[in-house]
């Protein structure tokens, strides 16, 4: 997942949502036309606000696509926002907090995308028990 993830936002620069969402659907074969992640092209940088980051809004694409129609699919979201709050480690969901805490010159964000990106593969790896 890490290594999709890191094609996606570095190799073929695209920005946070977009990468999750395409890694995702490589590696968990979500059945999603690549350029349907177009639809997230506008929830990079936190909604372009610096809002709820745009890492975490391609990864619950991502779980709405494998999991949406599950009768605890709600709880499931939650729960994935909760971890990647923890895993983000900076008490916030929000990019202008991940971003000051992870961007980097020449990486831009990209340690919070592959932080990202192991926090759905656990969380993923959870799910499916």
């Amino acid at each position: 997942m890490e290594e999709r993830a890191k094609y996606y936002y570095i190799d073929q620069g695209n920005n946070c949502a977009v990468s999750l969402l395409l890694a995702a659907n490589d590696v968990y074969h979500l059945g999603l036309d690549p350029s349907a992640a177009k639809l997230f092209a506008g929830f990079g940088g936190g909604l372009q606000s610096g809002r709820t980051c745009g890492a975490l809004s391609g990864s619950i694409a991502a779980l709405s696509q494998k999991y949406a129609g599950r009768e605890d699919f709600k709880e499931l979201c939650k729960g994935f926002v909760e971890t990647f709050e923890k895993t983000m480690d900076c008490g916030s969901i929000d990019c202008s907090v991940i971003k000051e805490k992870y961007t980097s010159e020449t990486e831009r964000c990209l340690a919070a995308v592959l932080l990202a990106s192991k926090a759905l593969e656990g969380y993923i790896a959870k799910v499916e028990g």
